[in-house]
């Protein structure tokens, strides 16, 4: 039984002269050597009345029992300091008490805690345990530490593999659970294994152990390994830094205003962490921290903006774009293989941005023209070789009596590819963020480079105009190419219809559109997959498909009949936002047609899909495709879920036009509107060095001046004495509170003099009685001196 439990202290069978004179006194010995650390056995349910462990700021080198669990390892940014030993430091650092020879009553019964209570003692004293204690201090810091470290990967999960966010979650609630459960971190064996698999991990998915994805991927995880090994001040400061990287890391993949909104939430979190290292000896408030971390930011601010302004643009993206295998998204590609694909995803992401100056066309008519595929080898679609190419004559643009030229700005958003997307049909070629800009034979609008940045530009079109009026009979054999062995049946329909209809390319054109919409044809995003004659199958076997099922069908079908034809990609419609009157071209837009040549019209543009779904090129989006099957409450839902999407646009619309749109050339203008511009560095580096140190200047103007810390006590009394000076009552240098108060008494109504009288008394105690609750009587004294009107 223990000797320092109530139950045996007041035990009725003990008389007093039986306990030994030390154990009489023995409270008063363990005050005395308090610093020491105690064993000593206490019957469960009680505790000795000492405290049985140490701050560790205060335990003795010697100590030979070893720390309690979770204490050494959930303080990584507190180094545990040998101290001065002083003459009680000195006992022995186990001290064992041999229990008096108490007999246990029969009638006492112990109270004892289930093994689930004891383990989550500590944890709640962790989470709502007293100030002071460093034991709940350093796990409440760890705690907030966590927390940061989880907002600050958080984005990284909508980018990275699932894989890659679980794994961090397992190693992140493994932490956790230690922390809470004051359970020691894993050795090093653990931490060796465990980081060889992440390694192999990130390999086996990436196949490389650099770019982008596996750099990204790497440090995400080796963040949730150095949760395991917080140890020192090293080992923290590592940590936040890695925080820092990974939100800065997540720009990669998202530069909109949500990602700019959830920086300036983790940012100040970041610093708070980091000033948690200042606080060594008393613990400071987490709101008072995060105050501070605002002040510091508002402070950073002006060099942020002369940085921003003035430090040079990249000419293009930290690390290029890579792609991600396995399924297909809707987007241009280099060519057109409908059947290697299984399923078709969606994806909402913007493409460009289009503001017209007068007008903009019916959404029917907003076809953005892309790449245009002559070349066709039984599955796939690509572009003529470059042999080929050579012999297509330059682009001729006859225009219509009377045609008006459409004007309009694209915020075209970065890109892989060199496309710039113009309306049929592109008539002006201006240069393009200073790059060169081109009309190629096949009419697709390109730059020189790929715009590996967002770009705004200015364009023209002239829908309606003629085009292609001077192929040759040599340039039109390339748009006739078919391949031989395949797709029997179409070629035998194809004779067919000739035979039947003549060669006029109108009729022909306008025969097959009637056939497809008449026969059982139907538009899926989901078709199934297509084997070597895949023409063949999809015409009259599936008869199911999307855009590029359709095109491609066609064009076999008028080269097969000796029309010329080729395949056109890019977007077709767009959607609007009526409040700022912007159009919206996004991936789910991307569409594929046909265009044919005629000898008197040129090439004219024939949509087959118009055929089988006439509502997706009439609203210009797959939404009416895919509510066809919804019911009231889905497109109620629906609905709702666009107009959030569309405000949402506008306010990154904006955001890119101040501040994303700030490009090399923009910044190239706005040096020479300031009488700055040069192409060299070394100006621009004299510039920036000039303006930093102006601004580190005014900021050192104002933050490093001596300030007078602010009595709110004083202020408060203040306030008082400025309403009685109002009425002509100053006071005097060396008058005290209540002599003022003595001689402004009779100045004074009866009710304002008690509450006169109120406030002097409350102030005199404030300033020299220490007892009571500070805070409850300075929010009085505010009080009584707002109400206070004399």
């Amino acid at each position: 039984m223990c000797c320092s439990c109530p139950a045996a202290a007041s035990t009725p069978t003990a008389a007093p002269d039986s306990v030994p004179p030390a154990w009489r006194h023995w409270p008063a010995l363990a005050k005395r050597a308090r610093p020491a650390v105690w064993d000593v056995r206490c019957r469960p349910g009680h505790r000795p009345p000492w405290p049985q462990r140490l701050p560790m700021s205060r335990r003795s080198p010697r100590t030979r029992q070893p720390p309690s669990r979770g204490t050494h390892h959930d303080a990584p940014h507190r180094l545990l300091q040998p101290v001065r030993q002083g003459r009680h430091d000195r006992q022995p650092a186990t001290t064992r008490v041999a229990a008096p020879s108490v007999q246990k009553p029969q009638t006492m019964t112990a109270h004892t805690d289930s093994p689930l209570q004891r383990r989550l003692r500590p944890s709640l004293r962790a989470l709502g345990g007293t100030l002071g204690g460093t034991w709940e201090r350093d796990r409440r810091d760890t705690l907030f530490l966590l927390a940061v470290a989880l907002l600050s990967v958080a984005p990284h999960a909508f980018y990275l593999p699932f894989w890659c966010t679980a794994g961090f979650a397992l190693l992140f609630c493994w932490r956790l659970g230690l922390l809470l459960s004051g359970r020691p971190l894993p050795g090093r064996v653990v931490r060796m294994l465990a980081s060889l698999a992440v390694v192999g991990a990130v390999y086996a998915q990436f196949r490389t152990l650099v770019g982008q994805e596996a750099g990204v991927a790497l440090v995400l995880l080796f963040l949730g390994m150095k949760l395991l090994e917080m140890r020192t001040r090293r080992d923290f400061f590592i940590t936040v830094f890695l925080c820092f990287f990974l939100l800065l890391a997540a720009y990669l993949h998202s530069q909109g205003i949500l990602m700019g909104l959830w920086t300036l939430l983790v940012l100040p979190a970041l610093l708070a962490v980091l000033l948690t290292m200042q606080y060594s000896q008393a613990e400071v408030g987490v709101r008072t921290r995060l105050r501070q971390s605002v002040v510091l930011l508002l402070q950073a601010l002006p060099l942020a903006a002369i940085l921003f302004v003035l430090f040079p643009r990249p000419g293009g993206p930290l690390w290029g774009q890579q792609h991600k295998e396995g399924s297909s998204t809707t987007g241009l590609s280099e060519s057109m293989s409908p059947g290697d694909f299984s399923s078709l995803a969606q994806s909402n992401e913007v493409v460009m941005r289009v503001e017209f100056a007068q007008g903009a066309p019916e959404t029917s008519d907003m076809y953005w023209r892309g790449p245009s595929f002559g070349y066709f080898d039984g599955r796939t679609w690509s572009p003529l070789p470059p042999a080929a190419l050579q012999h297509q004559p330059a682009p001729e643009i006859r225009l219509q009596p009377g045609a008006q030229a459409l004007h309009y700005t694209i915020t075209r958003e970065p890109s892989t590819h060199r496309w710039l997307l113009g309306l049929d049909t592109t008539t002006a070629a201006p240069e393009v963020a200073g790059d060169i800009t081109a009309v190629l034979p096949t009419l697709e609008w390109v730059r020189q480079s790929p715009l590996a940045e967002r770009t705004r530009f200015a364009a023209q079109s002239h829908p309606g105009a003629y085009t292609g009026l001077n192929q040759s009979p040599a340039s039109l054999q390339d748009w006739l190419q078919l391949p031989s062995g395949f797709n029997p049946r179409t070629l035998a329909l194809a004779r067919q219809w000739r035979m039947q209809l003549g060669d006029d390319p109108n009729t022909l054109a306008r025969h097959v559109l009637t056939w497809i919409r008449q026969e059982n044809f139907h538009y899926t995003l989901q078709p199934q997959k297509l084997g070597r004659d895949s023409i063949d199958e999809f015409l009259f076997g599936t008869r199911a498909g999307f855009c590029e099922h359709y095109s491609g069908a066609f064009v076999f079908l008028m080269r097969a009949m000796g029309v010329p034809a080729r395949v056109v990609t890019g977007y077709q419609g767009a959607e609007h936002h009526a409040q700022d009157d912007y159009w919206i071209v996004r991936q789910a837009n991307a569409h594929a047609w046909a265009e044919i040549w005629h000898p008197q019209e040129g090439w004219l543009r024939v949509d087959p899909t118009a055929a089988v779904a006439p509502e997706r090129i009439q609203q210009g989006t797959l939404e009416s495709v895919k509510a066809q099957g919804q019911n009231g409450l889905e497109k109620a839902a629906a609905d709702l879920s666009r107009s959030w999407s569309l405000s949402l646009d506008g306010i990154t619309h904006h955001w890119n036009l101040w501040l994303l749109s700030y490009d090399r050339n923009s910044q190239r203008r706005l040096l020479d509107r300031l009488g700055l511009g040069s192409d060299g560095w070394q100006m621009l580096a004299g510039v920036m060095a000039g303006a930093l140190a102006l601004a580190l200047a005014v900021t050192a103007l104002f933050t490093l001046r001596a300030r007078q810390p602010v009595d709110p006590v004083e202020q408060a009394f203040g306030v008082f004495c400025d309403k009685l000076a109002a009425i002509g009552a100053d006071r005097l240098p060396d008058e005290t509170a209540n002599q003022y108060l003595y001689r402004v008494d009779r100045l004074l109504d009866a009710d304002n003099a008690a509450l006169a009288h109120d406030i002097v008394a409350t102030y005199n105690r404030m300033r020299y009685d220490l007892g009571g609750h500070p805070a409850e009587m300075l929010a009085g004294l505010r009080k009584m001196v707002r109400v206070f009107r004399p």
